[in-house]
């Protein structure tokens, strides 16, 4: 999932500029790839929140950019609720995200 606020970065392209807030889903094929490559591809463009949800181990990693790196805002299990620092009216309780309906 990507969330763009301005409407003037959407084109008939895509998207021009970094998206504030980027959510990857890991699956075992591509969880080398987000946790290095796409992480120092979003953090050089400038993507304001990162968060790699990874559903084996019921766990979310979330970071945010400060002075152009990657900061862990912290590491939510289940118990818990990610709560966003781009959106603050945006708080997911993790056993949400992995309960099966």
């Amino acid at each position: 999932m990507t969330v763009v606020c301005s409407k003037e970065q959407i084109s008939k392209k895509g998207c021009n500029g970094a998206p504030a807030l980027i959510i990857e889903v890991l699956s075992p094929s591509t969880a080398l790839k987000d946790f290095n490559e796409k992480f120092n591809l979003y953090q050089k463009y400038g993507v304001q929140e990162y968060w790699i949800v990874d559903p084996g181990n019921r766990t979310a990693h979330v970071y945010y950019l400060q002075d152009g790196s990657y900061q862990v805002r912290h590491l939510y299990t289940e118990q818990e609720a990610i709560q966003s620092i781009t959106f603050k009216d945006l708080q997911i309780p993790m056993n949400r995200l992995f309960s099966i309906e």
